[in-house]
């Protein structure tokens, strides 16, 4: 079963690539996910809103030469209801729908650091600067450029040097991130970005420092974000995870972030401008498919207003 979706889900990227790219690299691997989802939010002032999602990811990647990987990404989503919690621009794409061949470029293997060039996720810290991993397409927090992650010592280093994907005046990204474990179940980082020609206009700094302390079965973590905006310039968040068994896990944070804390507007793990709790719980059906729960409880930081958000999640890896 699992062999014929793959090779049906190849079959549908090979047809969306073109032929040329199949003749060229023809030892594709290929996996990826579908997540079926539903969520129903609420905020102080306007009617609830509810709608499920369907979104297929699939990746393709081939060696192309000693250590050299060509890859991409081939991404679709669906919306119902009343269209809420699209992980893709509604303004650029559709209200309903968008799919797109979203991430494509090259990666080099070298001997301390491996070398990606091309369109990409950018994920820095714990996320408060900069999460993209749960978006899709244009406006959604992808850069196109070169990002170095590796070792030195015991500091581990991702470098990244690119331009967001993204209409109008493009935002040029330059960060540096480390991290490292002083001791035992404990590891610190920091982050330090420039973003140029944003599409405020303005030039900004962002800084940030996270640590994580492992105890058991708990997990427990923390980051604070500043930018050199002139105001709503930082966040903050907390939280803890606990694995109940092999099967189910929890998560509870506490986040506050201001609206220029992030490197890029919204590209947060957390709610840009907004502040409160989140809570997760996990449940693996079998090795592939996995239910989650989430809720959160937030208010916005301009104008104290409450919302909240109730989702569940299906995810099937392949």
């Amino acid at each position: 079963m699992k062999k014929t979706v793959a090779t049906s889900l190849a079959a549908v990227m090979l047809l969306s690539a073109g032929t040329a790219a199949a003749a060229s690299f023809p030892e594709f691997q290929f996996n990826g996910d579908v997540k079926l989802h539903y969520r129903w939010n609420t905020e102080d002032g306007k009617d609830d809103t509810d709608g499920g999602k369907f979104w297929f990811r699939l990746n393709a990647a081939s060696e192309v030469a000693k250590n050299l990987t060509f890859y991409t990404r081939l991404t679709t989503q669906y919306l119902s209801g009343d269209n809420v919690g699209a992980d893709f621009d509604q303004g650029h794409y559709h209200d309903d729908h968008a799919t797109t061949l979203d991430r494509i470029g090259f990666t080099l293997k070298g001997k301390n650091f491996d070398y990606t060039l091309g369109r990409q996720d950018l994920f820095l810290g714990q996320g408060l600067l900069m999460d993209s991993t749960g978006y899709m397409g244009k406006n959604r927090g992808a850069i196109d450029g070169l990002t170095a992650t590796g070792k030195t010592g015991v500091t581990n280093l991702t470098f990244v040097a690119g331009q967001a994907w993204m209409d109008g005046d493009e935002a040029k990204v330059y960060a540096v991130d480390a991290s490292y474990s002083p001791a035992k179940d404990w590891k610190l980082g920091a982050t330090v970005a420039g973003v140029t020609d944003r599409v405020s206009g303005d030039d900004s700094t962002h800084y940030g420092i996270n640590a994580a302390y492992t105890a058991g079965k708990a997990t427990y973590f923390g980051e604070y974000g500043k930018s050199d905006a002139d105001s709503n310039n930082k966040g903050y968040a907390l939280g803890a995870s606990y694995d109940l068994d092999k099967k189910n896990s929890l998560l509870a944070a506490y986040s506050r972030v201001e609206s220029n804390t992030d490197i890029i507007p919204e590209m947060t793990t957390y709610d840009n401008g907004g502040k409160g709790m989140y809570y997760g719980f996990a449940h693996k059906i079998d090795a592939d498919t996995t239910l989650n729960l989430f809720y959160k409880d937030m208010k916005a930081i301009s104008t104290n207003a409450d919302y909240t958000s109730f989702r569940t999640t299906v995810t099937y890896k392949f």
